[in-house]
C-alpha cells in the first residue's frame, strides 16, 4: 500500500522473513521553515496512528539539528527550523542516528557551503528490533546529495541504496517495491 502526500511518499508493507507490518515514509521537504512546519504536523498526526510500529522516516528534510550541522559563507543560524525540526523528531519519539562516513551529506558546488539533511529517523520498535543500525553516507556522484544506506553492523542490505520517487505510487509493480523492500530490510 502506497499513499502520496505533499513532500511525502509512504509505503506500507510486511518484511518477508519475519511477515511484521512495517512503514516507509520517504520525505522531501521544503526549504522554508514555515512550509516546513506544516510537514512536520501533517507527518506527526500520520505518526501517532503508528504507535509502537516499526516505523522509518527518511529522505531530505532540508533541516538541520544544530549548528554543527550546516558550513556556510553565511551566519544565518536559521533557529526556527531547527527547534521546529528538533521539536518534531522529539515528540514523535524518533530516533536519530548518528552519520558515519561523512560529516556532510549535502554540498553546494561553490564547495564551500554544505549541511546534514539527509537522514533515516526511526521508531523505538525498529531500533529495538535492529538493535545494530546505523545510516551511512557514501561517496557522492554527480547529485549534490550523499547516497544515504542503513545498514546493521557487518550486514548488507543490497547493492545500492533504496530510492524513492513519488512518481512510482502510479506504477502497477509497487507491489514489486513493497517486496524488495522487504527483501532489503530483513
Amino acid at each position: 500500500m502506497s499513499v502520496s502526500l505533499d513532500h511525502v511518499l509512504a509505503v506500507a508493507g510486511r518484511f518477508l522473513h519475519s511477515g511484521e507490518p512495517f512503514v516507509v515514509f520517504n520525505v522531501y521537504a521544503p526549504c522554508e521553515a514555515p512550509r516546513q512546519q506544516v510537514l512536520w504536523n501533517v507527518l506527526s498526526a500520520r505518526l501517532a496512528a503508528l504507535t509502537d510500529q516499526i516505523v522509518c522516516v527518511c529522505g531530505d528534510f532540508n533541516a538541520i539539528r544544530c549548528a554543527e550541522e550546516r558550513r556556510s559563507v553565511s551566519t544565518a543560524h536559521y533557529r526556527a527550523g531547527v527547534d521546529g525540526f528538533n521539536s518534531f523528531i522529539d515528540s514523535n519519539l524518533l530516533v536519530d542516528l548518528p552519520l558515519r562516513g561523512r560529516t556532510f551529506t549535502w554540498f553546494r558546488g561553490d564547495g564551500r557551503t554544505m549541511s546534514h539533511i539527509d537522514r533515516f529517523l526511526l521508531s523505538e520498535k525498529w531500533c529495538l528490533t535492529w538493535p545494530t543500525c546505523f545510516q551511512l553516507a557514501l561517496s557522492r556522484g554527480l547529485s549534490d546529495h550523499c547516497p544515504l544506506l542503513l545498514a546493521m553492523d557487518d550486514q548488507n542490505w543490497g547493492p545500492k541504496p533504496v530510492r524513492m520517487l513519488k512518481c512510482w505510487r502510479t506504477f502497477l509493480g509497487l507491489i514489486l517495491l513493497c517486496a524488495i523492500l522487504g527483501v532489503l530490510f530483513r
